[in-house]
């Protein structure tokens, strides 16, 4: 995540040329409204720069480039049967849990929905309580989330990318976190995290990399 695990090639599209294509992008979701406008989010500052990067690479904050939501604050009322409602203890080492679930009905599911529909490619974290656990959500099946980020799926980002950075920088989201026993990290602060952005290309070499890592049992 550090553009230290695989070396660049001079040839790929550089960051910032990615990153201008992702702000057209976010544009034309404005203009249809498909996204809601979003204030303008400041520079980041040499001291919010966790660590290093390459020259190709583009420092930007995960607003920038990521549309960001969360699920309800709120507790529905709990069903005997209906749509499953996944919070912080349902993200569990990379995986969604369903085998210990509670359920909504499927009103109070289209209402948190309108706003925070999860889908097949979003990555999801916690924000209350135990913070991160991201998880890369790889089912089609309909949930609501409570108390947990939402990062919507980008064609031009790849989100097994997004899910190994929020993965990493678990430090750096409670340091971001706010209260005493119950740390609560805010939409507006999860916004505003520094997001290192390399190349497209280099993005899927350094997952494969990763991958046969783990693969290899050096993880």
């Amino acid at each position: 995540m550090r553009g230290k695990l695989v070396k660049q090639d001079p040839n790929d599209e550089p960051a910032s040329v990615l990153l201008e294509k992702i702000k057209a992008e976010k544009q034309e979701l404005i203009k249809e409204k498909k996204i809601k406008k979003t204030k303008p989010l400041p520079p980041i500052t040499y001291d919010e720069k966790p660590f290093d990067i390459p020259d190709s690479w583009e420092w930007v904050r995960l607003g920038d480039v990521l549309d960001v939501r969360d699920g309800t604050h709120g507790t529905p009322k709990y069903v005997s049967d209906g749509v499953p409602l996944v919070t912080a203890k349902n993200l569990r080492n990379g995986k969604i849990d369903f085998s210990n679930i509670k359920y909504i009905s499927e009103s109070d599911a289209k209402k948190i929905n309108e706003r925070s529909q999860v889908n097949e490619n979003d990555v999801l974290f916690a924000m209350i309580g135990t913070i991160g656990n991201p998880v890369l959500v790889n089912t089609d099946r309909i949930f609501s989330i409570k108390n947990v980020a939402l990062l919507k799926a980008n064609t031009l980002i790849n989100m097994r990318f997004v899910y190994m950075y929020i993965l990493t920088i678990q430090d750096l989201l409670l340091k971001n976190a706010s209260g005493g026993n119950q740390k609560f990290l805010s939409l507006r602060k999860i916004n505003k995290l520094p997001f290192s952005l390399p190349p497209l290309p280099e993005q899927v070499k350094i997952i494969k990399m990763v991958n046969s890592l783990f693969d290899k049992g050096k993880f």
